[in-house]
């Protein structure tokens, strides 16, 4: 049998999977995301490179090939955030991944391991992932959003991956609102994303409002993170309850728009993000019955991601198998 490695490069962390032709995944890693500046290129580049060699000289990688037949590795997917130029397999442009503009990620794998190599947005990746082996198997149109540092977005439509930029986290929510690594103003990403949370949470804290939060990370608040938010949400802090809810809220309005532009059968959130559900769901799912047609939400599945953690490597490991299928890109 062959396999695939899968990768799924994000803002924060570059998650790496080897799986079958049939979905399973046989390993995994998570490693942070390479942070350099712009002006680094060949640095970063070396460092994606080795850390995909640390995961395959990793032991239970190797046993994990070697059982399959050793040399049966199919080739690489990669995810990366941002705008993808799929003909010539580079980052046109990374909102939160910076360093990663401009280069030409797809010849710097192939040059380096002798392998094919498939190049798409991190988002589009996790919902191909999803209608392979995920949440939306039984779905033919479904969006689906990706909630990490930043927010991405991927559509199946017609059963087939929109291979498109849908850049979701940037469609306009707020006019004149607030400033996003994209360079424009009021963007979805800035109300609902990880990064968001965290920069809400501490904007709040610098204005003196009361929470458990100036208590963490050593009375530090800049240090804080969206999974302590999560965790003094739990605890019952006002605050952080807040936070989520207005990313519902917004998330809500987005995913509205979505339905009476795209009118979906589902749509599918995933990402780091998505263990706060409980915290958001209800806000979010209030603002598409009051802003989505009737006509077109009244039957929409608003669904968590199936593939948790892994959706989007996943998903890159099966596009590079339908890429080099003898019938070329898969259903």
């Amino acid at each position: 049998m062959k396999v695939a490695i899968g990768i799924d490069i994000g803002g924060t962390n570059t998650k790496f999977v080897l799986a079958s032709e049939d979905g399973k995944v046989l390993g995994s890693r998570k490693t942070p995301t390479p942070s350099v500046s712009s002006a680094n290129k060949e640095k970063i580049e070396g460092m994606l490179v080795e850390n995909l060699k640390d995961f395959l000289a990793d032991d239970s990688t190797a046993a994990l090939i070697a059982s399959e037949g050793g040399g049966n590795i199919a080739g690489i997917g990669i995810g990366i955030a941002g705008l993808i130029d799929r003909e010539n397999g580079r980052v046109i442009q990374s909102p939160n991944i910076s360093a990663v503009s401009n280069i030409p990620v797809r010849g710097i794998f192939e040059k380096e391991f002798s392998l094919p190599v498939a190049l798409e947005n991190d988002a589009n990746i996790y919902a191909y992932g999803e209608k392979w082996v995920g949440a939306g198997k039984d779905f033919d149109n479904f969006v689906v959003l990706t909630l990490g540092t930043g927010l991405g977005g991927g559509l199946i439509y017609k059963g087939k991956l929109y291979e498109g930029p849908l850049e979701i986290g940037h469609m306009t929510i707020v006019p004149s609102g607030r400033y996003c690594p994209c360079g424009s103003y009021g963007c979805l990403e800035s109300y609902a994303s990880g990064r968001a949370i965290t920069d809400r949470a501490v904007s709040s804290l610098e204005k003196g409002a009361e929470s458990l939060l100036s208590q963490c990370c050593e009375g530090n608040f800049y240090k804080i993170t969206p999974e302590v938010i999560y965790e003094t949400a739990l605890e019952g802090d006002s605050l952080s309850r807040e936070v989520f809810r207005e990313a519902g809220h917004f998330l809500g309005i987005g995913i509205a728009n979505l339905i009476n532009m795209l009118g979906p059968e589902a749509v599918i959130i995933g990402g780091g993000l998505v263990g706060a559900w409980d915290m958001f769901i209800d806000e979010l799912e209030k603002e598409v019955s009051r802003r989505a047609f009737k006509a077109l939400s009244a039957n929409v599945k608003i669904l968590k991601s199936a593939l948790a953690k892994d959706a989007g490597s996943i998903g890159a490991a099966g596009l590079l198998f339908s890429r080099i299928s003898p019938a070329g890109k898969s259903d």
